[in-house]
């Protein structure tokens, strides 16, 4: 190979070694410039984003120099107050009949939901050993009057003996004669006693209404062996007498002196939309429970159409007239911390004020303030730890 073909050789070598040197530098400034659009990029989405938030914060605490505060302002309520209290209706009389004596129940005169009146016939019991001890005691009573006869008839002639002539017959013999028929007409009486008793006990297989009402239960069936307590005593039925229904409610400490016999409540009951019962107070404990401090009160309902059952739950509503005026709250408003609650209050140059007041009723969301503020007041419904006496605030309108 001559140096004329070396040459261009060595020109065309350098010629690609060139080619590849241009093509590797625009690759390198590409991807130099690719990294430096991502890192913009991370920045715009990372640090301006926070830049931003801290610059409108600042801009907000810059505006906010007071603390911020919603308001209202307050006015004397005189509705009348109006609360519920749960309960359910009971019948004015409720009692279980149990047997009062042994035997089997041979007749059924009556189920659940008949009216029965007093003195009717519920059951009727077989009671063959009452009846025996019965007759027995019959028997025993015949016999005592007998041995009392023949002691009276003894007693009398040794008396008469004695009086005709007392040397015949010693004074202690007529004594003794006349005790053993003293003796003897006590022991009739006794007999007449046990006579009496288990005539009765008979009389017991009759099982008798104790007053008007309806049998709401019967737990025996024919031929159930009834006892009156030796062993498991049975009952036999409930009466319920319903002519006038018993509510009773827990009525709060804050109303206990509004309570009194013939005070009406509205009672009502879910099953009868639209339609609301009349009750009156019968009467009270006089007394409050010392741990739910709440009174037991006693309403009555004429009930003699009997369209109200005993066992439905019902509501009790009272309404009173109040006899101060009181100022309706909401729950937040009141600041209950150390010492007595308080309401942050407004001047009219906006500097809080604290004042102490007096809660009424909770009803959950508001609260009844009866005594600590004054007609107009503009107190501030969402206090915070900022909220303190003598600051001004500044008041947020349209919750902004």
């Amino acid at each position: 190979m001559d140096s004329n073909e070396k040459e261009d050789q060595f020109k065309e070598l350098q010629k690609s070694t060139a080619g590849k040197t241009a093509s590797t530098g625009k690759y390198r400034r590409n991807l130099i410039g690719g990294l430096i659009i991502v890192l913009i990029i991370l920045f715009l989405f990372s640090f301006l984003p926070r830049l931003i938030h801290t610059l409108t914060l600042d801009g907000k605490a810059a505006k906010k120099s007071y603390p911020l505060a919603t308001i209202v302002q307050v006015h004397p309520d005189d509705k009348p107050i109006e609360f519920k209290l749960p309960s359910s209706t009971q019948a004015n009389h409720i009692t279980p009949i149990w047997a009062r004596t042994n035997g089997y129940l041979v007749d059924l005169c009556v189920d659940i939901g008949d009216v029965v009146k007093q003195g009717d016939l519920l059951a009727v019991l077989d009671t063959p050993d009452v009846d025996a001890q019965y007759i027995q005691a019959l028997h025993d009573l015949d016999v005592a009057r007998s041995n009392r006869d023949i002691a009276k008839i003894t007693a009398d002639r040794w008396q008469t003996i004695y009086e005709q002539d007392s040397k015949a017959i010693a004074k202690e013999d007529v004594d003794e004669k006349v005790a053993a028929y003293v003796s003897a007409e006590a022991f009739v009486a006794a007999q007449e006693g046990n006579m009496e008793h288990y005539k009765d006990l008979m009389n017991f297989k009759y099982i008798i209404a104790p007053f008007d009402g309806i049998i709401i239960e019967r737990n025996v069936d024919l031929g159930s062996l009834i006892t009156n307590g030796n062993g498991a005593p049975q009952q036999l039925f409930v009466i319920a007498q319903s002519d006038i229904i018993r509510l009773f409610v827990n009525v709060p400490q804050y109303y206990f002196r509004l309570i009194h016999e013939g005070l009406e409540a509205e009672a009502s009951i879910r099953e009868f939309q639209g339609k609301s019962f009349t009750s009156k107070v019968a009467r009270y404990a006089k007394a409050l429970d010392p741990l739910a401090r709440t009174m037991l009160t006693e309403l009555h309902i004429d009930n003699k159409n009997g369209e109200l059952f005993p066992g439905l739950f019902a509501e009790a509503t009272f309404r009173f007239i109040p006899d101060v005026a009181y100022f309706t709250v909401p729950q937040p408003a009141v600041i209950i911390r150390a010492g007595k609650p308080k309401i942050a209050c407004l001047d009219a140059e906006d500097k809080v004020h604290m004042k102490t007041v007096e809660i009424g009723i909770d009803n959950g969301s508001t609260l009844q303030i009866v005594a600590g503020l004054e007609a107009n007041d503009r107190i501030i419904t969402n206090p915070t730890e900022r909220i303190k006496e003598g600051v001004k605030v500044k008041i947020m309108k349209n919750g902004k």
